[in-house]
Formats: C-alpha cells, sequence, structure tokens
C-alpha cells in the first residue's frame, strides 16, 4: 500500500509550547511518510482563574487556542494513526495527563488503528489500549529531541501503513 492514503492525527496537550514542538516534529515525521495530518491540541482542564495567574501560560494558551481546534470525534475516526505527545516536564504534568486519559476515553472501538504515545507514561499506554488502538511502545530516548520525534513519527506512519496492508 505505498501509495495508499494514510491518515496521522497528532494530538497534543501543552502549555508553555515545548510540547507543541514535539508534536510539530512528529507531524513533520509523519508528512515525510506521505501521511495527511491533523494537529488537534486539547482543551485544558485547568481553571481559567489559575491560568490567568501565570503570565506566560495565559499568553501560551491565547495563541494556541487561535492556531489548534481540539480533537473531534470524527477525527479519531479519520486517523488510522493517532500520534500523542503529553507534557513530560512542564508544570501541570498531572493534569495534562488527565486531559489525555480523558481524551482517550472518548475514543470508542480504535480497534485497526495505531496509537502512538510520545511520553513514558504508562497510564496513557493504558488509556489508549483500552479504547482499543493497537500501541507503538514509546521512544526508548529522546523525549526532548526534535529529531528524535520527527524520526519516530515517519516510523509510526510507516506501521500503520503495514498494518493497513495486513487488514
Amino acid at each position: 500500500m505505498p501509495d495508499s492514503e494514510l491518515n496521522a492525527m497528532v494530538v497534543f496537550s501543552s502549555r508553555y509550547g515545548v510540547t507543541e514542538k514535539l508534536a510539530l516534529a512528529a507531524g513533520v515525521g509523519a508528512v515525510q511518510a506521505r501521511a495527511n495530518i491533523r494537529l488537534r491540541r486539547l482543551a485544558d482542564l485547568t481553571a481559567p482563574e489559575e491560568i490567568a495567574r501565570d503570565a506566560k501560560w495565559s499568553a501560551m494558551q491565547e495563541r494556541l487556542q487561535a492556531d489548534y481546534i481540539a480533537p473531534r470525534e470524527i477525527d479519531a475516526d479519520w486517523a488510522h494513526v493517532v500520534i500523542f505527545a503529553a507534557p513530560i516536564e512542564e508544570v501541570s504534568e498531572p493534569v495534562a495527563l488527565a486531559e489525555a486519559n480523558a481524551y482517550f476515553k472518548t475514543c470508542k472501538d480504535m480497534r485497526g488503528k495505531l496509537a502512538v504515545v510520545l511520553t513514558p507514561s504508562r497510564d496513557l499506554l493504558g488509556s489508549a489500549a483500552f479504547a482499543g488502538f493497537t500501541v507503538m511502545p514509546p521512544p526508548r530516548n529522546g523525549f526532548f529531541d526534535t529529531a528524535a520525534v520527527k524520526a519516530f513519527g515517519k516510523q509510526a506512519c510507516e506501521m500503520a501503513r503495514a498494518l493497513q496492508q495486513k487488514s
């Protein structure tokens, strides 16, 4: 299926832009694998008052909200592979993981689709598997290296294409 269409959705949660850069790198890798991509940012679960107390977070949130929409059910249906980037060192990691878990709970019957979680969180891997995704293990290292994440995004799309060929 080298010429077949492959759809990749990159979903991320970011407070200060660190994880956004990784999501963009994964998206570039998906494009290099000749996939169509959609970039989606999870909505913040943090109270607006708390975000407003942090000027940097507030400014970044305003830009991110202008640049991205939240993932919709139709996006997961469209995608053959979901590449998920969640913060692993940003201040609000527990909230970001809650946002990610909440997203995976909205995914229904994702059998035959691949999920890649760019974080060492076993909780997120379990949530993706529970939604029915085939889960690709995260990279052993390079969570903060955009070149490694780009290569991993490409690899994930190649694996999704191989899974499609088996179907």
